[in-house]
């Protein structure tokens, strides 16, 4: 590797007079005996030696610019009003300059729903570029026809946050999409076509995503976190927890936890905090002590 080296090139030291390293990796020139880093960030002038003989493999093979982003490598393009020109030649031009594919539509409005819905939740980059990309996927196996783009947009952000175990439910993602709010069967039939036609395998929800939410927006001290954690896992490891609500488990255990070390927290306020019924955090909370401990009184008891 050939590295461009600085104007004045030196064979030591400036400093002590000691011996000079070059470290490939960093771009760095730094003495041996001092440690004094003589030079940075230079630039290797090397040449690869590959050709690139269409624009698809300079696309594939080139090492240089920016970092690509899902989001934004889609054709953008300045749509402008073909009543702002009276010469016809304009208008013609305008015409074409608007023109646009119909996958290229499809992308740029599937791109600003879950640009959209994501900042709504406060989602990280890394789940809307997952999502973007599941999407591309779809779309490209042409079987979209027949669901809208904000609900196959919507879906395909759900699955992202199933998969990275971010705590969102179908109904609070879909109530932030462009759909009505009462439209969520309509989502919940695009994540199942989703999964379907792609083959995909979800994670089943864990309850123990909801926890840290739980405690922030109830304000409480951060200790409840760890026992609530144990309390789930062994709660889950003991008992089939298929078909049960996660955010049910979830605040049952941190209602259980709380009672034990004297946190002052009702039913109601934890109920409307995971968006659940009273009804169905006493469920969860009798099923847990049930399982937990009245098991371990009958083990003593014999």
């Amino acid at each position: 590797m050939e590295i461009e080296y600085p104007v004045n090139k030196v064979n030591v030291c400036l400093e002590c007079g000691g011996n000079i390293t070059l470290l490939q990796e960093r771009g760095e020139i730094i003495c041996n005996n001092c440690g004094l880093i003589i030079s940075e960030s230079n630039i290797d002038i090397t040449n690869e030696g590959e050709r690139y003989f269409n624009t698809e493999e300079m696309a594939k093979k080139s090492r240089i610019g920016p970092p690509q982003n899902l989001l934004l490598d889609i054709h953008h393009s300045t749509f402008l009003k073909e009543n702002l020109f009276k010469n016809s030649d304009l208008k013609r031009a305008v015409k074409q300059n608007n023109w646009l594919e119909w996958h290229q539509k499809n992308l740029i409005n599937a791109a600003n729903e879950i640009k959209r819905i994501a900042a709504n939740l406060r989602l990280p980059g890394y789940v809307k570029d997952m999502s973007m990309l599941l999407y591309k996927k779809y779309l490209k196996e042409n079987i979209l026809s027949g669901r809208s783009i904000s609900g196959m947009a919507t879906a395909c952000l759900y699955y992202a946050c199933r998969v990275n175990k971010i705590s969102r439910s179908l109904k609070e993602i879909s109530n932030k999409s462009s759909l009505n709010q009462e439209n969520t069967r309509e989502v919940y039939s695009c994540y199942k076509a989703l999964i379907k036609e792609l083959n995909l395998k979800p994670p089943p929800p864990d309850p123990v995503s909801y926890v840290p939410r739980l405690i922030a927006e109830l304000d409480l001290h951060p200790k409840v976190e760890s026992p609530t954690i144990k309390v789930i896992r062994a709660f889950t490891s003991r008992a089939c927890s298929a078909g049960r609500d996660p955010r049910g488990i979830a605040a049952g255990a941190l209602y259980l936890v709380c009672k034990m070390i004297n946190i002052k927290v009702s039913q109601k306020e934890i109920a409307k905090i995971a968006k659940i019924t009273n009804i169905t955090l006493c469920k969860r909370y009798k099923e847990i002590l049930d399982n937990l401990f009245v098991r371990k009184r009958k083990i003593n008891g014999n």
